[in-house]
């Protein structure tokens, strides 16, 4: 009779670890995305900064897009005496199902607005 009860709790112990498995996949791979996303827009937030700095310092828009990863998009638009710097980057998630909430590829958009005196 003992025996019966041991296999019972085993065979129980592991149709929970079953059940809640894909829960903790999910929940870590949405951790990894989040963090990556936090890390990706850090970048892109340095990243401007660099690219408001060469403008300042009077480098071409050529040379500054020559001069950043391939991967990283920069554009700007001219407003009379002012001038947008808009830098983006597209980040695979890896979160199944996360396109059923976000576009994937994700893109992450930082934008800086320089005057001129």
């Amino acid at each position: 009779m003992k025996l019966q009860k041991t296999m019972n709790k085993k065979g129980q112990a592991l149709v929970e670890f079953v059940i809640i498995l894909p829960i903790i996949m999910m929940i870590i791979f949405v951790i990894i995305d989040f963090s990556n996303v936090f890390y990706q827009k850090n970048y892109l937030e340095n990243m401007t900064n660099d690219v408001v700095r060469l403008k300042e310092h009077g480098k071409s828009d050529e040379y500054i897009k020559n001069k950043t990863d391939k991967d990283i998009k920069i554009s700007f638009e001219k407003d009379g005496d002012s001038q947008k710097i808009i830098v983006s980057k597209n980040i695979n998630l890896v979160t199944p199902f996360s396109n059923m909430f976000f576009k994937n590829p994700f893109t992450i958009k930082t934008e800086r607005i320089v005057f001129y005196e």
